[in-house]
């Protein structure tokens, strides 16, 4: 099971895996996947649920890509920002220059959230 974790939000990867756990949180099991075909070879779940359908797990996934989908600009982001060491150096001169609304650091900031901007709307859920 796979979670990416964004100021405090914590969001699915989407994967078989990851949409078993939520829809059994806690459940144990061996998955087989041969000739483009699924089952599950043990299910262990303490509350006894039973295994979720693979019509489930369909849909889970797509769930969890809408919501992969729409932190894309914050993996976008992560990837774009200057590294720390040249981000921090760059805040230094700012400081020291004073000019902490038009300096270095702001600028390529800036433009990192500019070209990658966050969605207007509110994450599915």
């Amino acid at each position: 099971m796979t979670f990416r974790k964004f100021k405090g939000i914590e969001y699915p990867v989407p994967g078989i895996d990851t949409a078993i756990q939520v829809l059994r949180p806690g459940a144990k099991y061996d998955l087989l996947c041969e000739s483009g075909s699924m089952k599950f070879n043990e299910w262990i779940d303490e509350e006894g649920r039973e295994p979720p359908t693979f019509e489930e797990i369909g849909l889970e996934i797509v769930r969890e890509q809408k919501i992969y989908d729409y932190y894309e600009y914050e993996r976008n982001r992560e990837k774009q920002y200057p590294d720390l060491k040249e981000q921090l150096d760059n805040l230094y001169h700012d400081i020291k220059n004073n000019n902490l609304n038009k300096g270095e650091w702001i600028k390529s900031i800036d433009k990192v959230k500019l070209n990658n901007p966050k969605p207007d709307t509110s994450p599915p859920k």
